[in-house]
């Protein structure tokens, strides 16, 4: 019995070290990829599997699970908070991404939430026309809205409490699945909002890079303050994260403020979830806050960010 027992946490250790190994090489094939996307958990399983290495005297596992912790837990720490750039300080700004689930009803949990958080500006993905009859409530503190709802999970709305004006976005799929591009305060703030595939149907893997790249190359063209907020259906951890963010010029709002893993919920515990929802920002906005809130019934949880643009910006809101 403790020799099968030994041999189990032997192969699970070493298992553990390989899936940590080709997480941290980040590499490009579609199922390695997908190995990368769960490196809290390779943590956490190489410290229970360490300690119990420990306890029964196996010390070449020991060993090799503290190799493991080594390999993931500097990226999963995030430890400080970022800095501030100097020259920025005064008008703040609130946004809150939702993908609400298109098969989720609990209309009454969303509306609560954005009520209760106040964001200046909702980005609400997988809006079907259901959803966005649900979300006309909201008019009356968002009087701005772009809402293009989809049956199939590719609808996407935003919602806002100051006047902006949309812009075309050259993106793979086009009105198949769209994203929105907004200049906000006159032109003062961009918001570009993405949702790629998720990489798991054939042909998606291909379709969620195009959509990247795409958005990464949308944004590179603007000048001037602006965001990319939306479920991206991968990690920070991926390859095609980082080739997005090295294309884009922007930064994780995560950075100093945790993992903040927002996907599935249905797993209950949040270290067994993982962080697929995202907004980065360019140099010129600092980031106040990031959070993850509240249950929505969804199988995401909302994100929340609180950024800082510089005081002379225009502000001109609703409220």
């Amino acid at each position: 019995m403790l020799d099968a027992a030994r041999e189990i946490v032997t192969f699970a250790t070493v298992a553990v070290f390989v899936l940590s190994v080709i997480a941290a090489l980040a590499l490009r094939p579609k199922y390695l990829e997908l190995i990368c996307h769960f490196r809290v958990q390779y943590t956490i399983g190489a410290v229970v599997l360490g300690l119990v290495c420990v306890a029964i005297a196996e010390w070449a596992g020991a060993a090799i699970s503290l190799t493991s912790v080594f390999l993931n837990f500097p990226v999963v720490a995030l430890r400080g908070r970022s800095p501030r750039s100097p020259e920025i300080s005064g008008r703040r700004f609130k946004l809150m991404l939702m993908n609400v689930y298109r098969l989720n009803r609990r209309y009454d949990l969303c509306v609560d939430r954005i009520r209760k958080h106040q964001p200046d500006v909702v980005i609400v993905q997988e809006v079907d026309e259901e959803w966005a009859r649900e979300l006309e409530c909201l008019r009356g503190d968002y009087p701005f809205a772009d809402v293009q709802p989809r049956s199939d999970g590719s609808g996407i709305a935003l919602y806002s409490c100051v006047a902006f004006d949309p812009l075309p976005a050259a993106l793979p799929e086009d009105r198949a699945r769209p994203g929105i591009l907004a200049k906000l305060w006159g032109g003062e703030l961009t918001i570009l909002s993405i949702h790629p595939r998720a990489p798991i149907r054939r042909g998606h893997f291909e379709l969620r890079n195009r959509m990247l790249s795409a958005g990464a190359a949308v944004i590179r063209e603007i000048s001037g303050p602006k965001i990319c907020v939306g479920d991206l259906n991968t990690t920070m951890w991926s390859r095609y994260f980082k080739d997005f963010v090295g294309q884009s010029g922007l930064r994780n709002v995560r950075d100093g403020f945790g993992v903040l893993a927002t996907w599935p919920t249905f797993m209950g515990a949040k270290w067994m979830m993982i962080p697929i929802d995202h907004c980065l920002v360019s140099n010129d906005i600092s980031v106040v806050s990031a959070t993850v809130g509240e249950h929505i019934g969804s199988d995401h949880l909302p994100l929340i960010v609180e950024l800082e643009l510089r005081r002379d910006r225009a502000w001109v809101s609703t409220r």
